[in-house]
């Protein structure tokens, strides 16, 4: 099975059809998208309706460009919504999934015939006010030290914006999150988290400060020591890339990826393409459109 790897496609108005070009040129099996899809900048809806702009895109742009190129391709995608995606306009995706994508939050699905795809998408807390996707990391670390965060936000209900303030102490947190995905790990598996692991060389921002999950961390760590994790794959920090010169690092003896995206009108498009073989996989690059 050959597949492509991108995520946080929001970076850029064109990355999505960047990234179908790509899947195309390359004929890969499958195309996976680790979070955030809906672009920051939504000329052609009104901006300042974000719920109904985000919803808009979901409808008449994004959804229709997958149906068009599954028209033409034998290509299924997997994806689902990131922090910056309200989780009002996820209706939308669901009520389509099915033979052209599969959502990944919480879920598991097949991915080839011996190896399943499970994802998650919540982040720690970020310094931005979009809250939907928030939540505390785990009781041993509510979020990463000297991160920048803010607590207060909003979040989207029933068609509206609401204000909300995190509860760092909450018991709903991606460490519970995650001992209720592990419940449905059956077989080897590959994980698909918009979070980065924490202190690796996929979670650096500007400043050179760690801000990934130590709860995906130890997840990741986990399942592979028992064998189970085939490789991870990550979003979220654009620029860790360009920081640490890495878009690969192993924990323990999975490899995790974290191609980094690029920003703005003109930007190139990053993604990487990998193949996976019985339970091997194998990166073959990454290529910057």
């Amino acid at each position: 099975m050959r597949f492509l790897f991108t995520s946080d496609i929001h970076a850029s108005y064109d990355h999505l059809f960047s990234m179908l070009a790509k899947a195309g040129k390359k004929s890969v099996d499958a195309v996976v998208i680790g979070g955030d899809i809906v672009p920051h900048y939504l000329p052609e809806f009104d901006s300042h309706d974000i719920l109904n702009a985000q919803a808009g895109y979901l409808e008449k742009i994004f959804i229709p460009a997958i149906e068009k190129f599954a028209a033409q391709h034998r290509t299924i995608f997997y994806l689902d919504m990131g922090n910056d995606d309200f989780i009002a306009g996820r209706k939308i995706l669901e009520i389509r999934q099915g033979n052209l994508f599969k959502l990944l939050h919480m879920q598991c699905h097949p991915f080839t015939d011996k190896v399943d795809i499970l994802g998650y998408m919540a982040v720690p807390p970020t310094p931005f006010g979009r809250k939907d996707w928030e939540k505390p990391d785990c009781k041993k670390q509510p979020f990463a030290p000297g991160n920048l965060i803010s607590i207060k936000g909003v979040v989207s209900r029933n068609g509206f914006l609401e204000k909300t303030v995190l509860d760092l102490d909450s018991e709903d947190s991606i460490e519970t999150d995650l001992k209720v995905l592990e419940k449905k790990i059956r077989c080897p598996f590959i994980f698909v988290s918009h979070i980065p692991p924490y202190n690796t060389g996929l979670d650096v921002i500007y400043n050179d400060d760690h801000v990934g999950s130590l709860a995906v961390r130890e997840f990741i760590q986990k399942w592979s020591q028992k064998k189970y994790l085939i490789a991870s794959f990550h979003g979220h920090i654009h620029e860790s890339p360009r920081r640490t010169g890495s878009i690969m690092t192993m924990i323990h003896n999975t490899p995790c990826f974290n191609p980094g995206q690029e920003n703005g009108l003109g930007s190139r498009f990053r993604y990487i393409l990998l193949s996976l073989k019985d339970k091997k996989i194998k990166y073959l690059r990454r290529f910057l459109g």
